[in-house]
């Protein structure tokens, strides 16, 4: 069979566009099976492919301001970091200590934060309490929960005076915040838990240890102190020396279990970058999976961020007790019920740490949390 000169033109045209199209066509498929590996797989050891992957990718970034220096109750934070998780989502986190204490919806009002780690109980303080010329609390919005652990009173049981809660009536509490009414509605509720009714609010001691626990209880400024996470006071407390360091648990004494880190922002913000903060959500919940399938691999992350090799020896038996003490405390739910919020709302108005204007007077739930990128 004869072809004209005509058609062999027509022919050979045709199959290099078919050859073009197919290698396009790979090289999409590739392009994808390579996003998808940066996105699903934890089984790798760098941040190369996330790197890759995102090269041509411009990072939306989040300035996340921490509760406290930085500890093994960040670490899922950390892994998504160092693991290109972040990045894999087109993040760019930024994790900043705070140098002192601070109102972390006011960094994020002036732009100085986009997001910020706090507990429960100061977002329901918050929410209710506002400045002294606030109609109705602080604008800050929680929406995600990334830890959960024990925690409450810390006392040397060595020094054998405290034995049960009702033992701590009128000692000194070392707490942040003091002299406000925080340390003592804490024990005094669990006092009265324990069976004594009588114990005056009035007659314990305060004093001012900021986060500083262990410190103050051996250098004798205090009796006991709260609020401590059991993860990381016990095992510090421990290393310095404090052998019988022991706690009085919030869960199993009348206190709201408020011992859980989550992640605030205004609700302002919340409205202007949810998508963003969704993809901040997503990428936490995968290095959560990490910490717990790959705890190995956690714990080179962390000692490379917190630079363990450079601490002291006591430094670094804190870094290793309270790493293994943490592990089991991140949830794979990130939602919060709103039961929760109204027991512990109700137990800040009974302890008088919040003042309603009026009978019924509570703020909303919705207001100063939500579910809605937390699933």
């Amino acid at each position: 069979m004869m072809f004209s000169p005509c058609r062999l033109i027509i022919v050979a045209l045709l199959l290099c566009s078919q050859s073009v199209v197919a290698e396009e066509q790979q090289h999409a498929a590739a392009s994808a099976a390579a996003d998808a590996v940066c996105s699903e797989d934890n089984s790798s050891t760098s941040s190369e492919c996330s790197e890759e992957s995102t090269t041509n990718k411009k990072l939306e970034t989040i300035r996340l301001g921490l509760e406290w220096f930085t500890n093994p109750d960040h670490l899922p934070l950390i892994v998504a970091q160092k693991h290109g998780i972040f990045k894999s989502f087109g993040l760019d986190v930024q994790l900043i200590e705070p140098a002192d204490h601070w109102e972390a919806e006011e960094e994020i009002l002036a732009g100085r934060l986009d997001v910020a780690v706090t507990e429960p109980l100061h977002l329901a303080q918050d929410a209710a309490r506002g400045k002294p010329d606030a109609a109705r609390g602080k604008p800050v919005l929680g929406f995600t929960r990334f830890l959960h652990t024990d925690g409450g009173v810390l006392y040397d049981a060595g020094k054998g005076d405290i034995q049960r809660p009702a033992d701590m009536c009128g000692k000194t509490i070392s707490y942040p915040g003091s002299p406000g009414p925080g340390g003592p509605a804490i024990v005094n509720t669990m006092v009265k838990a324990d069976g004594k009714l009588d114990c005056d609010i009035n007659s314990y001691g305060k004093h001012n240890g900021s986060f500083f626990h262990t410190d103050a209880l051996q250098s004798s400024k205090a009796d006991v102190a709260t609020l401590i996470f059991w993860n990381f006071e016990i095992p510090e407390a421990k290393a310095k020396g404090m052998t019988n360091a022991a706690f009085f648990s919030l869960k199993e004494w009348g206190v709201p279990d408020f011992c859980q880190l989550v992640l605030m922002t205004t609700p302002e913000h919340f409205e202007t970058r949810k998508q963003t903060l969704r993809k901040l959500v997503l990428a936490m919940r995968r290095a959560t999976g990490i910490v717990h399938q790959q705890p190995d691999l956690a714990r080179e992350y962390y000692y490379e961020y917190v630079k363990k090799s450079e601490a002291s020896e006591t430094d670094q038996a804190v870094i290793d007790a309270t790493f293994a003490a943490t592990l089991p405390a991140f949830p794979n739910d990130n939602m919060m019920s709103n039961e929760y919020y109204e027991h512990l709302m109700k137990w800040l108005v009974d302890t008088d740490q919040v003042e309603l204007k009026k009978e019924g007077d509570v703020v909303p739930i919705s207001k100063y949390w939500t579910n809605e990128i937390a699933w």
